[in-house]
């Protein structure tokens, strides 16, 4: 029989310095098994991003300064049904043709003769964009304001309460971008994606910025919400360290205060110790089958400063960008072994938050060498934050390309997160094969929602996509569906059921 010990163990130094132990098979409580059933899992992550930039069609771009007409650009510029090409944003998804589907052509009504909010029809948009999208996008819940905020629950928090009980976390909600990025400004609810029961402003669920704590709360059970308590746990953080380390003062005096032949004993004995950490350090900490407590991320990356908010001349360099592409890889590994461990079965990862004002030329310039991302070969890197890039505030780089190479990056991070899920197996399967993941924009491209009369316009419910990911609850996944102007709430229920929702609601919207 196997020994357990206390999941806070740890081992001991001189002078009360201490060191605490990984976390091992040993120190967890047994874990029923899934093999004769993995449950289902549901994830949604966002892009605060349209499909196209203003006044360029599909097809037509603007780069170093020559006007270009080509397509493969748009997302889906493409052929509907199974064998579809894919188009520039879609590149990180290759090899992984089969195991997404595309949904297409899809829109949220609005009242496009008045911006009154008790004429926006049901399950409709307000008359002004960003916010008067949010709402109906995440919770087929009508707007009937500018404000940024869902009026009813949202679909990664159906599927939470589902399985409430049934795991040690609820749900996982987390963000990769820190700050809004724009001076004198705040994100004013553009960083909230996941609402509860109701939704509202009472109904918000904060997202966690910081993979590190999210790191901790998943696998430390220490969960930060106050300065006390964040103080306390970056003392923890640092009383993590080596025990020689710690005690690296008295250390030295010590062996200051003895002849050579003790010396050389201690020296030996401390060799032993920190070989004894290292090996310690290099244990795989498994806790069943492919659950595996993954590796401390480190620090977070620095927060980036504020800009003015704009095109090229507005946005200076090493401000608005806070590394949100290593951020969202740690994310992603997070809602990967969450849902291996079964920590949950409910997450949202919001990439960028509505109307993004994040530095967009990091992302730009690094394009094809950023891990998962492919450099389309017509490229130019692009200038502003990422919410103008769309108005074209870059007057060289404009059109459906720029707008193809940001939007890559953000699937590149979907892309990444279902790999790994196909990559694990589980019960005659893989985990992807047990769930099903959303990824969506925050807009369409074409009539423009605040006027109802210009077209081509990065301010539209129209023309809008989602990707579906997954197989469970028997999803067969590898088309391209034209959704025939569906409400995009429609998709977010097909996977809510896939994830063992028995309704046929969300919000306003039936299916």
């Amino acid at each position: 029989m196997a020994m357990k010990i206390n999941r806070r163990a740890i081992l001991k130094g001189m002078a009360g310095a201490a060191v605490s132990l990984p976390l091992l098979e040993c120190m967890l409580p047994a874990r029923s098994s899934t093999a004769q059933g993995a449950p289902a899992r549901y994830a949604i992550l966002f892009a605060g991003q349209a499909l196209g930039c203003d006044n360029y069609a599909k097809n037509e771009s603007r780069i170093d300064g020559q006007s270009v007409t080509e397509g493969g650009h748009y997302i889906a510029d493409t052929n509907y049904g199974r064998g579809f090409a894919l188009t520039t944003p879609l590149l990180p998804l290759q090899g992984m043709e089969n195991d997404f589907t595309m949904v297409s052509n899809l829109a949220i009504p609005f009242n496009a003769n008045s911006s009154d909010g008790s004429a926006v029809p049901t399950a409709g948009a307000y008359r002004d964009f960003h916010g008067g999208g949010c709402s109906p996008l995440l919770s087929g819940t009508r707007s009937t304001s500018p404000e940024y905020v869902c009026n009813g629950i949202t679909s990664d928090q159906v599927i939470a309460e589902l399985n409430a009980g049934q795991t040690t976390h609820e749900s996982l909600v987390v963000r990769s971008q820190p700050g809004f990025y724009v001076s004198g400004y705040s994100f004013a609810g553009r960083q909230y994606i996941s609402y509860g029961p109701g939704g509202g402003r009472n109904a918000r669920i904060e997202a966690q910025a910081s993979p590190q704590v999210a790191y901790r709360s998943l696998f430390t059970g220490f969960v930060p919400d106050g300065d006390d308590d964040a103080a306390r746990f970056d003392f923890e953080l640092r009383a993590r360290g080596s025990v020689l380390d710690l005690v690296l003062e008295k250390r030295a005096q010590l062996v200051n205060n003895v002849g050579r032949a003790d010396q050389e004993r201690l020296e030996r004995h401390f060799d032993e110790i920190r070989d004894l950490e290292n090996r310690i350090n290099a244990l795989p900490p498994v806790v069943g089958g492919q659950c595996l407590v993954p590796p401390d991320p480190g620090a977070d990356p620095p927060i980036g400063g504020d800009h003015d908010g704009g095109g090229t001349g507005s946005v200076t360099a090493g401000s608005g960008y806070s590394d949100e592409h290593t951020r969202s890889r740690v994310f992603a590994d997070l809602i990967h072994m969450a849902f291996v461990c079964d920590l949950t079965r409910a997450a949202s990862l919001q990439i960028t938050a509505f109307q993004s004002h994040m530095n967009a030329r990091p992302i730009a310039d690094s394009l094809g060498m950023l891990p998962g991302t492919v450099r389309p070969a017509r490229w130019a890197s692009v200038g502003g934050d990422l919410h103008e890039v769309g108005h074209n505030g870059d007057p060289n780089n404009r059109g459906q390309i720029p707008s193809a190479g940001l939007l890559q990056w953000h699937i590149s991070h979907y892309a990444y997160l279902i790999d790994k899920l196909r990559s694990t197996p589980e019960a005659g399967g893989t985990v992807l094969d047990n769930s099903v993941i959303i990824f969506t924009p925050e807009a369409g491209h074409g009539l423009q929602l605040n006027d109802g009369i210009s077209q081509n316009q990065t301010h539209s419910v129209e023309n809008m996509v989602m990707l579906m990911a997954g197989r469970a609850g028997g999803l067969n996944p590898g088309e391209h569906v034209n959704g025939n102007r569906a409400h995009p709430a429609t998709v977010l229920i097909a996977a809510m059921q896939a994830a063992g929702y028995q309704g046929n609601t969300l919000g306003e919207v039936s299916l």
